[in-house]
């Protein structure tokens, strides 16, 4: 998995930029097979005014086409940073359950058909 952080925006240095890193691999540990790429993005909305103003955008890429973005704002770029990957971690895990479940379903509902048709014919 590839990590990018986007750290261009004033006011992130290396303690945060350290501390994204160690908080997206813990959360990212177990879809290492799933997602290819992950980037972090920060910006602050209005300034050094203060106030719940840092935002942060992570988008996932994942293996089997597709992409997930989550946006959170927050007081500080942790906080914004930690909200944003609870949501990422649910929107991933929502992706993973809808690809498994469609192309099952179908191939047990053939199945299905296939022999109940089968025991029709040899009766």
């Amino acid at each position: 998995m590839i990590l990018e952080i986007n750290n261009k925006q004033a006011g992130i240095d290396k303690n945060i930029t350290s501390e994204a890193k160690r908080l997206l691999k813990f959360s990212m540990s177990r879809f290492e097979g799933t997602v290819t790429r992950v980037k972090i993005h920060f910006s602050d909305i209005n300034g050094p005014k203060g106030g719940i103003d840092k935002r942060c955008r992570v988008s996932a890429k994942l293996k089997k086409a597709g992409q997930v973005v989550v946006l959170s704002e927050g007081e500080n770029y942790v906080e914004a940073l930690s909200n944003c990957l609870e949501r990422l971690v649910r929107s991933i895990r929502r992706e993973i359950r809808k690809r498994r479940q469609s192309p099952i379903r179908e191939k047990r509902k053939t199945n299905l058909i296939n022999v109940v048709q089968n025991e029709m014919t040899t009766e």
